[in-house]
């Protein structure tokens, strides 16, 4: 490394530096690096060690890299991937080991390595203090970006009375840096993190270490003003010659020298900036990597890459193909000024939430849009380093998010002012920085050409400025066939809660302020303001919750009959002409709206706005029009549905604390409550999510050891068994007990009744299920069936519900056609039209058969019946003729088993509901009541004679607890 900086540090340079320089820049070269210095006790006490503990904590990410990264490491042996494990976390925190260890502080390692800080406090105890803060700055330096920080590393820090003792820090890390950097021979890894060499496997890091392959790196031959090779002239290149005998070798060093070109750069900026503050500053002429001389053996000499074509990549940034509507201009520039008016008021300390303002006009003359703010304004490196680089955003650079930790910016992308290009060819930008002496202002008549930027001076071009002492101002000329939407309702769409004053100012009219303090206050004005409400006889509230950045605003009504809330559909009229008042319903990222549908629903079924802030807050896709499915997208929505449950649970647990309620008839308002949620599920963002939550919901009537109380189904879900109990005198009993003036059981009413056993089954009781379909559906989704006890006499069925297991037990048409009609649409289409009519017919689930498929299932007391119905869903008696018929078939191993139990269930659904007498039954009714139901293509997959016999010669009856007399198929 000390012969390599001989040649890094050009001659002209060394002539300025002092001793001091060379003194810290050796002591650096050598003691950089001991931080990676690992002794047998830290190691073996790695679990012990908090800064490792926490260092395992932080790197659980969801990123697609570090995924794949933990995955490779699951493959690999527990010692190795400890070993890696642990090296990966000293390669990350060395510098910061290492500086701890020279100033002489302790590390949070539980003293795991004190006897590696004493060793070198032994070798450095002559320094003195502030020499030992310098050389610990200086180590840790090469492994943080922050070497443009002045105040850190001082260009002129004197450590004695003379020149010679003055050293200029920033110099010296550069150099460091750029040493540590080139060191890649002879197997030394170069000391940065594990993402910059493989960030996708942990085993090609040791192979390239063992490769050995980097030959020789040099610096280039300098160029004379003609091109031609120089012995004068300074290098500002550094050659690599580099040979591979594997492909992933070559890809490791050719991206990490990707890296290296990129901290060069940054070195030579670095040192640009600070040049002034010395009357004869070192120089740093490296700016470029020559990696041609890095090949793979058995591959082409010729190394290639994707290039872009710029003209086209920016007419797609700037026309139709990414903004699909010109009215998003109005958006990304107010987003933009946004951010900057949050940077300056609200991310200082103590924050200001009253002074940031916007201003937008519109001139329908001049045809001229302007976008005014007082935020912080553009410096010039911020102008260069983003404004007028497509892909980069100021908000997303690591120093800005260092110095800005907590601060969550709208803009991400560093496109949005490319967007002005869809409309004008003419834009002037404005920008008033506190950071530089002069405003700028800066002309764009191309998105394809140069830019010129005028210099304003502050106090004589105040008024020009027009943005002093802070701020923006971005101006449109717009093209005169470039059309835009009505300004003023275009940007009360988007900025719905800007959190400064947003003026618009259309021609000569007063300017109108818009946007809403909070989503409360936005759906409020809505009610207001609605001819939709103004005629409703439902009284209407807003009510807005929150949960860790999340606001959820949304509108119930009360019904009073019942006494609850319930969510408020969003009026399915408001475009007629009663009511031209659009709905406000959104879901917004720091303020904007960027989904105009239910927060969290594909539709606008409920009355809702949501609002989202912080680190946490979901990131949009590039044109803005829909968030990204990330975690964070999929947290917000967790805490969405979570907010829309809460009301549920909170109403439920209102109205049973109420004199008027039950316990029982409390839980039975919780469906219907629910409804808006449950009826539109399947269009949630993701249906699953949504049914987790309505999952928390104690919907769920229990009663247990003579003790009622309701439950959710994620409680539910933890019990191995329940039982439901079918029978007239408990649908009665249930009547009185909700209807009850206080709480009680249905067990200490029937208990009251009789004397000695009850006939209830011992164990937990769901007492209303089949109260509502959703909750139904969701519990069959978990539960089956698993044991029938009937008893006659009392009218009564009780039934035992299991977890299902790997292999249910019970199988139905229904169930078969989520397979088949996966396939065949039409068949689907005339299924669920065959279930239609069957419940017009006054036959709920008429046209669902449920077939045992396993020996593991109990039937008591039904010896003589056929078939029964238990929970309104009817099942074939395991015993019957007609299921072992079917169940044969099922077993068999035809490919067209499944279909066959399919088409024989359906056709005797139909025969049911026909009231087909069995001897009167052939094989042409099979094909009459398949055509006349459009399943004709059935009839192929039954075997028709064994079929009609099997009908024919079955006897037929059913138990129904509800029945008043027995019918011949039928059901309750």
């Amino acid at each position: 490394m000390l012969e390599m900086a001989d040649w890094i540090i050009p001659k002209s340079s060394k002539e300025v530096l002092t001793p001091g320089d060379y003194l810290f820049l050796t002591l650096s070269i050598y003691f950089h690096d001991l931080g990676l210095l690992i002794s047998t006790n830290e190691y073996e006490g790695r679990k012990q060690n908090p800064d490792y503990q926490r260092y395992l904590t932080q790197q659980s990410t969801t990123s697609v890299d570090h995924l794949e990264y933990q995955d490779k490491l699951s493959k690999l042996s527990e010692d190795e991937r400890e070993r890696i494990l642990y090296q990966e976390f000293v390669r990350a925190t060395h510098g910061a080991r290492v500086r701890a260890w020279i100033e002489g502080s302790s590390l949070d390692d539980n003293e795991l390595s004190a006897d590696i800080r004493l060793a070198i406090q032994s070798l450095i105890g002559k320094l003195d203090s502030s020499a030992r803060q310098g050389l610990a700055i200086l180590c840790e330096s090469h492994t943080i970006d922050d070497i443009s920080d002045t105040s850190k590393y001082n260009v002129s820090m004197p450590y004695g009375e003379t020149r010679e003792e003055t050293v200029n820090l920033q110099y010296i890390a550069i150099i460091l840096r750029t040493v540590d950097l080139l060191q890649v021979t002879r197997g030394r890894a170069p000391s940065i993190l594990y993402q910059l060499i493989s960030p996708k496997d942990p085993i090609s890091q040791i192979e390239w270490q063992k490769q050995n392959a980097v030959r020789s790196i040099r610096a280039a031959p300098g160029r004379d003003r003609e091109g031609k090779a120089s012995s004068t002239a300074q290098s500002d290149t550094i050659q690599f010659f580099a040979r591979f005998e594997k492909s992933d070798g070559f890809f490791g060093l050719t991206s990490y020298l990707a890296y290296v070109s990129s901290q060069l750069l940054a070195c030579h900026e670095a040192l640009k900036k600070s040049e002034f503050e010395l009357p004869n500053p070192p120089s740093f002429p490296w700016k470029f990597i020559d990696d041609s001389g890095v090949e793979a053996v058995g591959f082409l000499t010729q190394s290639f890459g994707f290039e872009l074509d710029q003209h086209k990549i920016l007419d797609l940034l700037t026309g139709h193909t990414l903004y699909n509507d010109t009215d998003v201009v109005i958006r990304e520039l107010t987003q933009n000024a946004l951010d900057a008016v949050r940077l300056q008021y609200t991310a200082v300390s103590p924050p200001n939430n009253s002074g940031g303002r916007i201003d937008i006009s519109w001139d329908e003359t001049t045809k001229i849009l302007e976008v005014r703010d007082n935020g912080t304004g553009m410096s010039q490196a911020v102008i260069e380093d983003h404004l007028l680089k497509v892909g980069s955003s100021r908000y997303q650079d690591p120093k800005f998010k260092e110095k800005h930790p907590n601060f969550s910016s709208i803009s991400r992308f560093g496109i949005g002012v490319l967007s002005a290009f869809m409309v004008a060819d003419n834009v002037e930008i404005t920008t008033c920085s506190l950071e530089d002496e002069k405003a700028r202002q800066i002309s764009l008549r191309s998105v394809h050409g140069k830019y010129l930027i005028k210099l304003l001076d502050k106090v004589t071009q105040k008024d020009e400025i027009g943005v002093f002492p802070h701020g923006s101002r971005v101006r449109l000329k717009l093209r005169s066939t470039a059309k835009i939407g009505d300004v003023l309702q275009v940007a009360r769409m988007w900025l719905l809660f800007p959190r400064c004053d947003v003026y618009v100012k259309i021609d000569s009219e007063e300017a109108v302020k818009i946007g809403y303090d909070s989503p409360k206050q936005a759906l409020e004005y809505f009610i207001e303001e609605s001819k939709y409400f103004s005629i409703s006889r439902e009284i209407h509230e807003v009510r807005e919750v929150t949960n860790a950045g999340v606001t959820l605003a949304f509108v119930v009504e009360r019904d009073e009959l019942f006494k609850d809330w319930s969510f408020t559909a969003a009026p399915e009229h408001h475009y007629s002409g009663y009511d031209d008042l659009r709905p406000i319903i959104a879901t917004c990222v720091e303020g904007v709206g960027v989904e105009f549908t239910t927060p969290g629903f594909k539709n606008t079924k409920i009355l809702s706005l949501a609002n989202i802030v912080g680190k946490g807050a979901p990131k949009t896709n590039v044109a803005r029009s829909a968030l990204e499915d990330t975690s964070e997208y999929r947290d917000t929505l967790r805490k969405i549905y979570s907010l829309y449950s809460k009301h549920v649970i909170d109403e439920v647990g209102r109205l049973s604390l109420s004199t008027d309620y039950s316990l029982s008839r409390a839980v039975e308002q919780a469906p219907f409550i629910a409804y808006p949620l449950t009826k539109v599920a399947e269009n949630a963002s993701l249906p699953h999510l949504l049914k987790d939550e309505l999952a928390k919901i104690p919907y769920i009537l229990m009663e247990e050891d003579g003790s009622r109380k309701n439950i959710s189904m994620q409680q539910l879900k933890e019990r191995n068994y329940f039982w439901t109990v079918n029978s007239p005198l408990l649908t009665s009993v249930e009547l009185f007990v909700r209807e009850a003036p206080k709480n009680v059981s249905a067990f200490s009413v029937l208990s009251n009744l009789q004397e000695g056993d009850i006939g209830l089954p011992t164990g937990a009781i769901f007492c209303n299920f089949g109260g509502d379909t959703y909750i139904e559906e969701t519990v069959r989704e978990v539960f089956e069936p698993t044991i029938f006890d009937a008893n006659e006499s009392a009218r009564r069925l009780s039934i035992k519900w299991e977890r299902i297991q790997s292999k249910p037990r019970w199988v139905s048409n229904y169930d078969i056609m989520q397979d088949v009609g996966l396939v065949d649409r039409s068949l689907r289409r005339a299924f669920q039209q065959l279930q239609e009519n069957h419940r017009h017919r006054g036959t709920r689930d008429g046209a669902r058969i449920h077939l045992a498929i396993s020996d593991n299932i109990g039937v008591h007391n039904l010896d003589d019946f056929s078939e029964f119905v238990a929970d309104r869903k009817l099942f074939l008696h395991p015993s019957d003729p007609l299921s072992k018929y079917i169940r044969d078939i099922w077993d068999s191993p035809s490919p067209s088993s499944k279909i066959s139990v399919f088409s024989i269930l359906t056709v005797y659904s139909l025969l049911r509901s026909y009231y087909i007498p069995n001897d009167e039954f052939t094989g042409d009714w099979i094909e009459r009541l398949l055509s006349n139901s459009s399943l004709e293509s059935l009839s192929q997959y039954i075997d028709t004679p064994s079929f009609v016999e099997v009908i024919r010669t079955r006897e037929i009856r059913i138990f129904n607890p509800f029945a008043w007399k027995r019918r011949v198929a039928e059901e309750e």
